[in-house]
């Protein structure tokens, strides 16, 4: 139970706490019961709230939900992409970024429940799919935009080019792992994702017969 505000304290703080009970909370519930079961009246006593206060601060269950996303993903992603490195080395390290961090058993769940409930929560899917939800999208985009505007890449659609990326790298493994067909361990991430990566160029680079 979050504590009533006493003496001195920093309003902020206790607001920051607050968020970070019901966060968990949420968290535990959609993990546990999937979107549609969990209760966010339940989510509300656990954090020693009410639903109002929830629905307060983050407006719907949908979006409570894709902060509980956000939440899990915080801290995975450098801030800027390495872009002192190779082209190349560059999309590796960002690829990695973003299998390593959609391979955590709690974001495959949370994966599970967007792709067995979308359909029927369509708010749901539509925030899952913003480009904002998942920061590994913008990383690969700046990559390959800066890469297209040094004429390192034959592209016109960096975002277009970000999404077939994506794909490429987290399509398979994230289905096998939701599917329960095993979780690549380092080494087999490391090889898929230099094979995306190299697939991904070979399309990409100047000379070849297509462009994105």
């Amino acid at each position: 139970m979050v504590s009533s505000r006493k003496g001195g304290r920093p309003v902020a703080l206790e607001a920051a706490r607050l968020g970070d009970a019901i966060l968990a909370a949420a968290e535990a519930a959609f993990l546990t019961s999937g979107f549609s079961k969990a209760s966010v009246q339940a989510i509300a006593t656990a954090a020693g709230t009410s639903k109002q206060t929830v629905f307060a601060r983050f407006g719907s269950k949908e979006r409570l939900f894709i902060a509980v996303s956000n939440a899990l993903l915080a801290g995975r992603f450098s801030p800027e992409p390495a872009r002192a490195l190779p082209l190349r080395d560059s999309l590796i390290d960002v690829a990695r970024q973003a299998l390593d961090a959609m391979l955590d058993p709690r974001m495959v769940m949370m994966s599970s429940i967007i792709m067995g409930e979308g359909k029927h929560f369509p708010e749901l899917a539509r925030l899952a799919d913003e480009d904002v939800t998942f920061p590994g999208r913008d990383l690969m985009r700046s990559v390959i935009a800066a890469a297209a505007e040094a004429g390192e890449l034959r592209c016109d659609d960096p975002r277009r080019a970000m999404l077939m990326l994506q794909d490429l790298v987290l399509s398979s493994p994230l289905r096998a792992a939701m599917v329960g067909n095993g979780v690549l361990n380092a080494e087999e991430r490391g090889a898929w994702i230099d094979a995306a990566v190299d697939l991904f160029l070979d399309g990409l680079r100047p000379g070849s017969a297509t462009g994105a």
